[in-house]
């Protein structure tokens, strides 16, 4: 046999043992995947063969809760019982208790009660907010006072004439341009700040000091100041709020009725002697600006035997710039504010 030919038989059996080991490996793959689909098929038919039993048991279940509702109905002669009271009566119960008529309304007269009490507790706390004077007899609240007026430039400048009193409160947004004093403990209105400055200079050069003890006060500020006095008659003198609140109110106004709050107003005391009452008035430095305070634009704004007026009590400190011309006019008349304006 030629080595050709010995080649070619070589190749012919290396090509059948191959085909053949072909032909096995399909027949192992076919094998394998036949396996696992009988497998899954056998998992199949046990976890419905399991469901079937479950949903038997659970058949099984609910026909014996029927029966002993029916059993429980039959002893006790009932005929029926609606699903849901057959449901609570297997689990022992309704979970709802029925309720009382007397506490259920004795319960809503006392939730009234308690919102009634927060309601009326609420009015007597903000009580001093929700005050209302009544306007002294003759007195009145007048339409034009107007919070801005406008000078010669056609500028709006603040109104040195607005009204403030218990009959007219200042408005909610009413702004003041405001300028601190060298003191650094108070402020003014700018519409002021120079009048001011030449009054007291002019003063102290007559050998005179004076003191700044109050100028501009904010509303919160205003409100601590009438709430503190209030106390103090409370605790001290054993008056009730309200023998307090209309006591102080002659004096220290509530927030938005205040001339403080204008930047208008200044309480002016002799160093000597910084008491805010009767023995002010006996002072070198106020009877100087009692006299003099018009030339500068300034009144005494609550001038003595005019409380029916102003409904405020005399108060030799308090001086108030309306204008030098409209300061003249109130001073010689020894008016008021409130009768200059015609508001009395």
């Amino acid at each position: 046999m030629s080595t050709e030919e010995k080649a070619e038989n070589i190749c012919r059996s290396i090509g059948i043992a191959m085909y053949v080991q072909k032909e096995d490996a399909d027949m192992q793959k076919e094998n394998r995947v036949g396996t696992r689909k009988e497998a899954g098929k056998t998992r199949s038919a046990n976890k419905t063969e399991g469901y079937a039993r479950e949903a038997g048991t659970k058949a099984e279940k609910r026909t014996v809760k029927k029966r002993v509702v029916r059993e429980w109905t039959a002893d006790a002669g009932v005929t029926a019982l609606p699903k849901k009271a057959q449901k609570r009566t297997i689990r022992g119960g309704s979970r709802r208790k029925k309720k009382d008529p007397y506490m259920h309304s004795l319960k809503r007269r006392c939730a009234l009660l308690s919102a009634l009490a927060l309601v009326l507790g609420g009015m007597v706390v903000a009580r001093p907010y929700l005050k209302r004077y009544t306007v002294p007899v003759g007195g009145r609240t007048i339409t034009d006072n107007s919070s801005y007026i406008t000078d010669a430039s056609g500028l709006p400048v603040q109104n040195p004439l607005i009204l403030v009193n218990k009959a007219n409160p200042l408005p909610d947004d009413y702004e003041v341009d405001l300028h601190w004093l060298s003191n650094g403990t108070c402020a003014v209105s700018s519409l002021i700040y120079e009048p001011l400055s030449e009054m007291l200079t002019d003063g102290s050069s007559e050998g005179l000091q004076f003191v700044v003890a109050s100028g501009y006060r904010d509303r919160d500020l205003q409100q601590q100041l009438l709430d503190e006095d209030i106390e103090a008659d409370m605790q001290n003198d054993g008056m009730s709020w309200q023998e307090a609140y209309d006591k102080e109110t002659m004096e220290t106004m509530p927030p938005g009725y205040s001339e403080h709050s204008t930047g208008l107003a200044v309480d002016l005391v002799a160093l000597d002697y910084q008491i805010l009452d009767g023995g002010q008035e006996q002072t070198p430095e106020n009877q100087w600006l009692q006299e003099n305070c018009s030339r500068y634009g300034f009144i005494l704004r609550y001038p003595e035997g005019k409380e029916a007026v102003t409904d405020i009590h005399y108060e030799s400190w308090h001086f108030r710039y309306v204008g030098v011309e409209a300061a003249q006019k109130i001073m010689s008349r020894g008016s008021t504010l409130e009768e200059y304006l015609g508001a009395y």
